[in-house]
Parts: C-alpha cells; sequence; structure tokens
C-alpha cells in the first residue's frame, strides 16, 4: 500500500456489485429484461458469443435499472458521505455496464463512474489497470467485496472490504495492515435461505391427500407413495417461487410486505440462489418420474403452468386467478393419480370453485392494499384500484358456487355409495358459505394477509369451522 496524499486528497473508489449495491446488476438486469420478454431468451447466447461485455450492454441498453429499484448498503453509503464531508472525490468502479451504473454515480452523488463498455468487461486486472491510469499507483483508496478485487487493493492506498470472508479478509490484511472492513446488509445465513423457499407455501402441497381422504381410502402405503409426490411439488414449488421472487424484485421492493422477502430485501445473493432453485426443480421432477409416468407428467405440467405464470400470465387480467386456480387443481389431481382414484366431475367442479375463490381473494387484498396507499395500479399485474368492487364480487360468486355444486353432490347417487348417513352433509353447506363469506368480506377490508392459504393457517375460525366439517363428514359415514 502506498503513502503519497493526505487522506483528503485520495479518492475514495467503490465497487458496485456486492459492495455498493446488494447482487449483481447484471443478474438484476437479467431478471427485468426477461420478466418484459421471455422470448428474449433466444438473444442472449448470441450476444454472451461476443462477449460478456457485449451481453451486459445489450441488457443494460434494453432494461434500466433506476437506483431507487435497487438496494443499497448503508454501510457502504456511510462511508461516501464521510468521505464527502471532508472534500474526497467519490468514483464508482463496476464490472457492469457503464449505462446501469452512470445513474448510479449520480445518485450517491460521485464525481463519476468507471465501468465496462461494451467492449471491455472491467473486472480484475482490468479494472485495476484503469485506476492506476487514471489515480496512479497508490492514488486511491478502493471499496470492495471479492477476491476479484485482490488485484484492485495491491494497487490502493488504503483497502475497505465489505463482507468479507476470514480467509479473503487475512489476505486483504496481509496487503494492508490498515485495512478496515464493513458488514454487509445482514442475512445471508441458512434461516434467509430458508424464508426465500417459503416452506410454509407447501402447505399448499397437502391437497395431494384430498382424493385419498375423499375415496376412504386407509391403506397405509398409498399415504407413503402420495408423500413422496408432496415432496416433489414441494420442491418443484419452491424453485418457481425463487424464479418469480427474481422476477418481481422490483415491484417487490415497492411492495408494503413483500420487500421484505429476502431476495427483495438483499439478504440473499442471487446468482446462488438461481442455482438453488435449478437443484429443486430438477430434484422435484427426478422423484415424481421415479414414482410413474404419469405422475411426473403431472408434476411436470404444474412446473410448466407455473413457469408460464411467472413469465407471462401473471400480467393478464382475471387468467391470472384461473391459472392459479388450475394450479391448486394440479395438485389435487397429482395424488389421485398416484393412488390410481378416479375423480367425479363433482368433485373437480366443487374444488376447481373453491381454488378460484382463494385466488380471487388473494388479488383482493393486493386492491385493498393498493386503495388504501392512494396508488393506482398494482406492481406488475393488470389491476388497478377500482378493481376492487368487482374482484370481491367475483371472489363471493365462486365461493357460493362451490357450495351449490357441493349441494347437488349430496343428492347424487355417488353419495349413498360412500356415506350411510348423506343428509348430515347438509350441515357442511351454511359452513362453507360462513367461511368463504367471511373471508371475502375480511379480504375486502384487508385483513387477509397475502396468502389466504397463509391466513386460513393463522386463524382460528378457519380451524374451528375445518373441524366443524370434519366431524360432519364422520358423522355421516
Amino acid at each position: 500500500m502506498k503513502e503519497n496524499r493526505n487522506n483528503a486528497g485520495v479518492p475514495l473508489v467503490v465497487d458496485v456489485d456486492g459492495t455498493l449495491v446488494s447482487g449483481d446488476l447484471l443478474i438484476e438486469g437479467l431478471a427485468r429484461f426477461l420478466a418484459a420478454s421471455p422470448l428474449r431468451l433466444l438473444a442472449l447466447p448470441f450476444w454472451l458469443a461476443r462477449g460478456r461485455a457485449t451481453l451486459k450492454r445489450r441488457i443494460a441498453q434494453a432494461v434500466p435499472l433506476p437506483p431507487a429499484t435497487l438496494v443499497l448498503n448503508p454501510a457502504v453509503l456511510d462511508e461516501i458521505a464521510s468521505a464527502k464531508a471532508v472534500g474526497r472525490e467519490i468514483w464508482l468502479a463496476s464490472a457492469s455496464d457503464e449505462i446501469s451504473v452512470a445513474p448510479l454515480a449520480e445518485a450517491v452523488g460521485a464525481a463519476g463512474c468507471l465501468a465496462s463498455d461494451g467492449r471491455t468487461n472491467l473486472a480484475g486486472r482490468a479494472k485495476a489497470a484503469v485506476l492506476v491510469e487514471r489515480f496512479g499507483e497508490g492514488g486511491f483508496d478502493y471499496i470492495g467485496n471479492e477476491r476479484r478485487d485482490m488485484a484492485v487493493w495491491k494497487h490502493a492506498r488504503r483497502a475497505i472490504g465489505v463482507a468479507l470472508s476470514a480467509s479473503l479478509a487475512l489476505r486483504v490484511r496481509s496487503l494492508d495492515e490498515k485495512a478496515r472492513f464493513l458488514p454487509g446488509l445482514g442475512g445471508g445465513g441458512p434461516r434467509d435461505y430458508v424464508r426465500a423457499l417459503r416452506p410454509h407455501q407447501w402447505v399448499k402441497n397437502v391437497l395431494v391427500f384430498v382424493s385419498l381422504i375423499a375415496a376412504h381410502e386407509t391403506q397405509p402405503w398409498l399415504y407413503a407413495v402420495t408423500a413422496a409426490v408432496f415432496v416433489a411439488l414441494s420442491a418443484c414449488a419452491s424453485g418457481t417461487y425463487l424464479l418469480n421472487d427474481l422476477l418481481d424484485l422490483p415491484y417487490d421492493r415497492r411492495h408494503t410486505s413483500k420487500r421484505q422477502r429476502p431476495m427483495a430485501a438483499g439478504k440473499v445473493p442471487l446468482l446462488p440462489v438461481m442455482g438453488i432453485g435449478t437443484v429443486l426443480v430438477m430434484g422435484g421432477l427426478g422423484l415424481a418420474f421415479s414414482l410413474s409416468l404419469w405422475v411426473g407428467l403431472c408434476v411436470l405440467g404444474y412446473l410448466i403452468v407455473s413457469l408460464t405464470y411467472s413469465l407471462l400470465i401473471k400480467r393478464q387480467v382475471f387468467l391470472d386467478v384461473v391459472t392459479l386456480a388450475l394450479l391448486y387443481a394440479v395438485r389435487v389431481f397429482a395424488g389421485a393419480v398416484i393412488a390410481s382414484i378416479p375423480l367425479s366431475p363433482w368433485f373437480l367442479a366443487f374444488f376447481l370453485f373453491v381454488f378460484l375463490t382463494l385466488a380471487v381473494v388473494k388479488r383482493q387484498h393486493e386492491l385493498r392494499t393498493l386503495h388504501r396507499s392512494g396508488g393506482t395500479n398494482v406492481g406488475g399485474r393488470a389491476y388497478a384500484a377500482d378493481d376492487l368492487a368487482a374482484m370481491t364480487a367475483l371472489a363471493a360468486g365462486s365461493g357460493f358456487a362451490a357450495v351449490v355444486v357441493f349441494a347437488l353432490y349430496i343428492q347424487s347417487p355417488a353419495v349413498h355409495t360412500l356415506y350411510s348417513r348423506p343428509a348430515f352433509l347438509w350441515a357442511i353447506c351454511p359452513l362453507l358459505l360462513y367461511w368463504m363469506g367471511r373471508m371475502t368480506l375480511l379480504a375486502n377490508r384487508g385483513a387477509v394477509a397475502d396468502d389466504p392459504v397463509v391466513f386460513t393457517l393463522q386463524d382460528r375460525v378457519s380451524w374451528l369451522t375445518g373441524l366443524g366439517v370434519l366431524t360432519i363428514f364422520a358423522a355421516a359415514l
């Protein structure tokens, strides 16, 4: 390390990816690029063939990254503010493209930025060479976060590390005994990775057991193989949730509650999460096909519909809620397939209307939150605040339709083969009306969580209603 200037005259150079910004601008840009038009994926190999710098430039040209939609490290911002307070120049130096870095430099009050330009990928030694050429050997302090930054720290006056591993911190200290270390954003531990997988959503996959229960199956082995379907669906679901959260990053960061999700809050790095998602999806598919071809096709169908929803359908008005209802139904169908249980039209119609109610209630909550905040449109969705009344009516209508289907089922000949006292089943109708009507009203008041399934699990009235339904079914046997 060189000591050739007083502190006030030495520029502070700040890395961007993983240092000033949580995550990587290229990954964020790719996510927004694909979210805007999934077919653009076909162009990526051709751009990459011309080099990483070209790929970064094309993505940066296609997708803006406003600084307000990024998560910045408060510790680095404080370091920048302290340097500016004593009159030091601030420069950003990044391997990300200049088109994306320049607005960020302006936002933090930097004198300028040095970044990839479509021809040169400004990372590692290339970045070090440019900084030495501009500021001279030992003529700058540098804040970085990864091993590639060692090439830059070797030529800096002072080294500042951000969220470094113990081994990398030791290497930096060997270069500069006065090196300082700043914290990251926090998180990044096992708990944050688990939260990113949304394990509470796995409860939806309990639907694979519904056909067994409805058919009054008691054979333990059937429940064992169905549990394997549950695991396969849960793995695939978590993988697709990770992709969905990646595509929704700019919207989640502006959302009152979703901004606390680990990816949106910058608590888990984006690239490893993508790898975890891929492993989960492949593992879930492999398990499903090992159970049977038809179960594998069911899970594959679930995966295709789920990915299509994340990339395209969730931005289509009402088609999104119909698709969510179908994703619920696929879970029921997969359980029936593994147990070779035929599903009656009554059964399918009833659950389709119930699932549609849950899907619409989810949108109700978002619209009520939007209405209270004074907004006009739901970010990343095709709904406006004025749609709340219509969605409330649709939730109520589909809920009541489910009860009508159930009432017609009670009068069908099929009931008499399963129940000795089918008349008892009529007592379930008012319970269902009460439960779905109450949920619709609570959603309209903004009292239902982001996900109605989560709300149901946490709601004492829902548990009591479910207990009442089970008691009536037992009495009707």
